[in-house]
């Protein structure tokens, strides 16, 4: 009988003798080697040749894990593209084009709410997602308009101090509304009637007027004889502004602080009407600051003329105020209070509202009023667009926490800590593992999460305009991209 080996003996060099089973198929005809490739086969030479079986491969196999074979998935890489949508760049595994655009991801059932945030270290680029794929691409649809709070300054070769959105807003013939203290600037009556729209009226001022409150004295809240002294005196104000028919202004409502009267209160004790008084006076020297030499200028006057948010793009440049105390969120929830009012009274648009260093508006208590609005976002067709730094900077009990589990549209850049990389993970619901990608992430490269699909590493795609109106490091490589 002859001697035959199977694979695994023949591997293993040992020789037996073939199974005595009825069913063996009889042994085939041996083939020379030339005859086998002849008819085109190449296997590899061994000491075996081809009567031992061809089953070896030309090419030894590299090891690898199932996160590096994902490219073998067309499922995984091809599952966080959306049909319609702005272009964000490409999958850095697949190469294929990676679109997203909230708003119509929201009106094809993909996502339930159009919030986005955007997330990275400082000089990840982020600022430059932000200003490619919701201003500069956005500006180009019909319907849509662009709102943006810019807080970051910028310098371009001795030009004049303005924030990072100058340049793209000089692109579009766009003036920037510039909030600065003192004299200069534009101003904004936090009063102002036009900031609320129909529907507003005196409810929504108030509101507004106690955040105010709040934030001026350093986000304490104002306890229950302090919100009713300062209710007292701004329906005093309003009063008194309709009789002279004019707009009420922030100094109506401070000069009337403190005082009690008798159609007010007639059946209280003197006891309650001195705490009235005392709760007013304090309410009276918080609010003070607000057109004192520290945030004067800003909130304590008429409504400056060029404040006009009907245009296609309109941006707020907050780049002067100072990084401390509450000027900046105060501006921006006074801001952001108008957008709402200008959306409700000018419906049928898809509006971006870009916030950079978004912890100013959603944190504190400038985030209730934020969190408020976001509710409405989908009925008035608002895309809110924010931008932080690390989460770890925010107190998991902030409403920015909760504003930012919400979002459905995550843009993540490089976190550059391990705590911070762990804490996107943990909190957004990334992939196992994603912490690790996270720490190690290329400039421009960020992982893209849409609703409940899997994040996907996106590499941004700029074209050659939107990287002159996108850079952020113009103060140092201004004349490297003259000379480019």
């Amino acid at each position: 009988m002859t001697n035959t080996m199977t694979r695994r003996e023949a591997r293993q060099g040992r020789i037996t003798t073939p199974p005595t089973r009825q069913d063996t198929a009889p042994e085939a005809p041996e083939e020379s080697w030339d005859a086998f490739t002849q008819r085109g086969h190449r296997p590899k030479r061994s000491g075996l040749k081809a009567r031992l079986g061809f089953y070896k491969t030309n090419v030894e196999g590299a090891p690898s894990t199932t996160r590096q074979v994902e490219i073998l998935n067309t499922n995984v890489i091809a599952s966080p593209a959306d049909d319609m949508g702005l272009l964000v760049g490409r999958d850095t595994l697949s190469r294929a084009p990676i679109a997203h655009d909230p708003a119509v991801a929201y009106q094809n059932g993909i996502i339930n709410s159009t919030n986005t945030v955007v997330v990275g270290d400082v000089g990840s680029a982020k600022s430059s997602l932000l200003k490619t794929l919701f201003a500069a691409r956005a500006l180009i649809l019909e319907g849509r308009r662009v709102v943006v709070f810019d807080k970051k300054p910028e310098t371009r070769d001795g030009e004049e101090r303005q924030g990072e959105y100058g340049p793209l807003a000089t692109k579009y013939g766009v003036k920037p509304i510039r909030l600065q203290i003192g004299q200069g600037g534009s101003c904004i009556n936090i009063l102002d009637k036009n900031i609320y729209g129909e529907g507003g009226g005196e409810a929504a001022q108030y509101r507004l007027l106690l955040t105010a409150a709040e934030l001026a004295q350093n986000g304490k809240p104002l306890d229950q004889w302090e919100g009713e002294a300062l209710r007292v005196a701004h329906r005093h104000a309003v009063r008194q502004a309709g009789i002279e028919n004019r707009d009420i202004l922030l100094a109506d409502v401070i000069d009337d602080l403190g005082l009690v009267r008798n159609v007010d209160y007639p059946h209280v004790s003197d006891a309650a009407r001195e705490r009235m008084h005392q709760a007013g006076l304090g309410i009276k020297y918080v609010l003070n600051r607000l057109r004192s030499a520290e945030l004067g200028g800003l909130f304590d006057g008429p409504t400056s003329a060029d404040i006009q948010l009907n245009a296609k793009l309109t941006v707020f440049d907050f780049s002067d105020l100072p990084e401390e105390g509450p000027a900046i969120p105060l501006a921006m929830m006074v801001a952001n209070a108008w957008l709402m009012g200008v959306i409700a009274g000018d419906p049928g648009k898809v509006t971006h509202l870009i916030v950079e260093e978004g912890w100013h508006l959603a944190g504190g208590p400038a985030g209730k009023v934020m969190r408020s609005n976001q509710k409405l976002q989908r009925a008035l067709g608002l895309v809110i667009a924010t931008a932080f730094h690390h989460l770890s900077d925010i107190p998991e009990d902030d409403p920015a926490i909760a504003m930012i589990k919400e979002a459905e549209t995550l843009f993540l850049y490089r976190q550059g800590r391990r705590s911070d990389a762990e804490l996107c993970e943990r909190l957004l619901n990334l992939r196992p593992g994603a912490a690790h990608t996270l720490m190690n992430l290329p400039k421009g490269t960020h992982l893209l999460k849409i609703g409940r699909r899997p994040e996907v590493r996106v590499q941004h795609v700029r074209s050659r305009f939107e990287i002159d109106v996108t850079n952020t490091d113009s103060a140092l490589a201004g004349t490297s991209r003259k000379a480019g």
